[in-house]
């Protein structure tokens, strides 16, 4: 591989397309992380949706506007970001945290001990914002219950910490964990779902915010897509490929330039987009048609996204907080 394409993959795989909808869920998180640093009082916020969405990259790319300091005073995490282990456990959940702190014997001691060094170094890196990511493996995948003694423990952290944290995870599981418990319920007032791009031809605006993404995403990867097709009809058919979802845009997106530039061109055909959307979407995307394959003009084949379901999971008694934090 030379220089040049490898300079372009390098690019293309790590472009990233601060859309509308993203820059408002930015904010959004800005307000909480302000609001609780004024008021002194944790202003939690939940971020949900379909896998592919974008939020884990929109959470890390929140997260990398405020990056940890080190200062004569010690080490410095305004936004504090995790991934939420599998399975999850309190002790797993609270090693994880404290490893990330850059506590020394992360995994070692009591639960209580574990919990003591936590508030305090949470509170010693001044930590303004907690982003805790995957938070849906709070369910457990064998039972489908929800992990009632995890959820209450996390409760406690946010109360002894009085520290916002932001949970992201699929759409539907996040709520259910949530509703699970009234007062972790509370502390999350503000919730948020980062759907997927819409394309609708009575919405002028997701009309054009899907135009525009798309008209990004041919910028950051320097190729163009195909004119042999009017411009709204190829739109139209990358909405159905992808069914909006940024994931599957740019997983198309990228696959296809690359197949383009192996080829020595400087715009992808529509037969490449068919090839790209049947090793990269077709079995993601079940029983849906390729829909590159029919000539200009013809009727393009959709299948509806199967709508996300979430049955409120079984639920165990619910743990006292003497027995969350027992040793």
């Amino acid at each position: 591989m030379d220089n040049d394409t490898q300079t372009w993959l390098t690019r293309a795989n790590t472009a990233l397309i601060r859309y509308p909808r993203f820059k408002a869920l930015h904010q959004d998180i800005r307000e909480c992380q302000e609001m609780s640093c004024l008021s002194n009082e944790p202003h939690c916020l939940s971020l949900e949706g379909v896998t592919g969405a974008g939020k884990s990259t929109l959470v890390r790319d929140y997260a990398a506007l405020f990056p940890r300091v080190e200062e004569k005073a010690g080490t410095r995490i305004p936004v504090f970001y995790i991934e939420t282990p599998s399975p999850v456990t309190v002790k797993g959940m609270a090693a994880t945290m404290l490893a990330q702190l850059g506590d020394p014997a992360a995994h070692s001691g009591t639960l209580w001990a574990m919990n003591f060094r936590l508030v305090r170094l949470m509170k010693a890196c001044r930590v303004e914002l907690a982003i805790m990511d995957d938070f849906h493996h709070l369910i457990d995948k064998e039972t489908n219950r929800i992990l009632e003694q995890v959820s209450d423990w996390l409760k406690v952290l946010i109360k002894e910490t009085c520290i916002p944290f932001l949970v992201v995870g699929i759409e539907g599981k996040v709520n259910c964990i949530l509703e699970a418990n009234a007062q972790l319920s509370r502390l999350f007032a503000a919730r948020q779902t980062l759907e997927p791009l819409h394309y609708a031809q009575t919405d002028d605006a997701s009309l054009q915010e899907f135009a525009r993404f798309v008209q990004y995403a041919e910028e950051a990867l320097a190729i163009a897509l195909p004119d042999t097709l009017p411009r709204a009809e190829l739109l139209l058919r990358l909405h159905v490929a992808t069914r909006g979802v940024v994931g599957n845009l740019m997983n198309l997106l990228r696959y296809a330039a690359w197949l383009t530039r192996q080829q020595h061109q400087n715009t992808i055909a529509l037969p490449t987009l068919a090839v790209a959307f049947d090793k990269r979407l077709s079995k993601h995307l079940k029983n849906q048609p390729n829909p590159f394959i029919s000539a200009p003009g013809e009727p393009i084949v959709t299948v509806p996204a199967p709508q996300a379901t979430a049955e409120l999971p079984h639920r165990k008694r619910r743990s006292s907080v003497a027995e969350v934090l027992k040793i």
